[in-house]
């Protein structure tokens, strides 16, 4: 009998425990550590808050969605993909490419991005472009239809050298912006006056070959087309004046599409900013006279 009264008492404890077990919450899950060597949240936030005053001085936005897909880019390739820089997506991305893009930006005065319409600003992980096989993902992209500049860091996670910087990428898709207001809807058309800059026989290839560029092109990327020629002079005024300037006295070719690009933007900004960067370049210019700057 006592046998028999101490298995209930033990079956009851048992019952009980197992009740108490049932209905005790679940444990919070913890969350996920973030990467590894991403940027901390002090820096992070520092860097992006110093970008978006840059940019709110010309009324500019930074794009804050985590993925930007559009099908408006001035790149043939199709529609393009931008996966947002945010802190996670940071990984081996050294803060400094956020002031680099900053201070890219920090050259313009506010007349001449409102003369290039530009409104917001990604700064991305990376870009693609959907179907598009290439081996080298894009570092920048125009959005035209949007006014909107994707700039990515993936590409300057390894310093890719002395020239290519992602300061320059801000001024090559600026151009971009800034040529398709000069050229309107003749943007894409082939442009028979810069054509005729070139060496006899010489067409456009895209993709452009790796190869030391040919006379005439400061960086083989600029063979693509007459587009990307056009904004690689212009990102070198901008950004690697000496450079450009050192070309241009050992190249006529050259030293004819600063002339043309100078002029072409100096017809809708003023060549005030073209001065400043690159006062080497004003002998190569045919006329440097200074309209007047349009206000936006």
């Amino acid at each position: 009998m006592v046998r028999a009264i101490l298995y209930a008492v033990i079956l009851r404890g048992l019952a009980a425990a197992m009740t108490l077990l049932a209905c005790k919450p679940p444990a919070p899950l913890l969350p996920d550590p973030p990467p590894p060597n991403v940027i901390d949240p002090a820096t992070y936030s520092s860097k992006i808050a110093g970008l978006r005053a840059t940019l709110a001085r010309s009324k500019v936005e930074l794009d804050t969605a985590p993925v930007l897909r559009s099908c408006n880019a001035q790149d043939a390739r199709g529609c393009v993909r931008c996966d947002l820089a945010t802190r996670e997506h940071t990984a081996g991305v050294d803060p400094d490419l956020i002031d680099g893009v900053a201070i890219a930006f920090a050259r313009y005065p506010s007349a001449v991005l409102g003369a290039a319409h530009l409104e917001r600003v990604a700064l991305c992980r990376q870009i693609r472009f959907e179907h598009d096989t290439a081996d080298t993902p894009p570092a920048g992209v125009a959005m035209i239809g949007e006014h909107r500049i994707l700039v990515s860091v993936e590409q300057f996670i390894e310093s890719p050298g002395e020239y290519f910087t992602i300061e320059q990428v801000v001024h090559h898709e600026v151009f971009h912006l800034l040529d398709h207001e000069q050229l309107g809807e003749h943007y894409t058309d082939p442009d028979h006056a810069w054509n005729a800059l070139n060496p006899p026989g010489f067409t456009y290839r895209d993709p452009a070959t790796d190869d030391k560029p040919p006379a005439g092109f400061v960086v083989a990327y600029a063979t693509t087309n007459e587009r990307e020629d056009r904004a690689t002079i212009f990102e070198y005024l901008i950004g690697q004046p000496k450079r450009l300037c050192e070309i241009a006295e050992h190249d006529p070719i050259v030293a004819g599409k600063v002339s043309t690009v100078w002029t072409r933007v100096a017809k809708i900004t003023g060549d005030e900013l073209l001065r400043r960067s690159a006062p080497c370049a004003t002998r190569f210019v045919k006329s440097t006279s200074k309209p007047r700057t349009k206000k936006r």
